[in-house]
């Protein structure tokens, strides 16, 4: 990464998030570096996107919706307001990118917007992203370490534990399950039967 983007982006990241979610967003992307070198992938670019895979998580509901009427499917993005707001982030995190770092990257801003919720068909940076947000060592949750493990051997198998373990918590918690999670689950789980 060249000096003036990563200036750019601590400052950015610095101003704009909580020390904690600071902390998580380097964890996240040194993670990812580790996960991309380990699986043949773009190591600048795991950690870029690691980076700010959470540049719009201090954003409101109201300044989320702005950033994303402007895109396509805005019923999902009002279904989403309505039903589990903490989502938004990774698709604005994308047009954050976009706008105050000039990515152009489309890798890099699909492992940003699917970080949370993948989709079907997802690209090695997005699933290493996916997994590192997961398993980055400011985290608590159950397994990461062998999930950690497993993804420096295979991604995929990593990939869908995440997915998994995901899925399982909203359904425990009786939270509302979002489409994109299920279609993403289908796509993945289903797509060798």
């Amino acid at each position: 990464m060249n000096r003036s983007l990563e200036k750019q982006i601590f400052d950015y990241l610095c101003d704009h998030l909580s020390p904690s979610r600071f902390e998580h967003s380097y964890n996240v992307a040194m993670l990812a570096g580790e996960l991309a070198l380990k699986n043949n992938e773009n190591i600048l670019n795991a950690q870029i996107a690691g980076l700010l895979h959470d540049c719009a998580k201090n954003l409101n509901g109201k300044k989320l919706i702005s950033l994303l009427t402007t895109q396509k499917d805005v019923k999902f993005f009002l279904n989403l307001y309505k039903f589990s707001p903490n989502l938004l982030h990774s698709f604005a995190g994308e047009i954050v990118a976009k706008k105050e770092f000039k990515i152009q990257n489309k890798d890099i801003l699909n492992a940003i917007k699917n970080h949370s919720l993948g989709r079907p068909n997802m690209s090695k940076l997005e699933k290493i992203v996916f997994i590192a947000d997961f398993c980055s060592k400011d985290r608590k949750f159950k397994g990461t370490k062998s999930i950690c493990c497993l993804a420096k051997e295979n991604l995929d198998k990593a990939f869908i534990k995440v997915l998994q373990k995901k899925i399982n918590h909203i359904i425990s918690s009786y939270g509302w399950l979002c489409v994109r999670a299920i279609d993403t689950w289908n796509f993945y789980v289903c797509k060798d039967k």
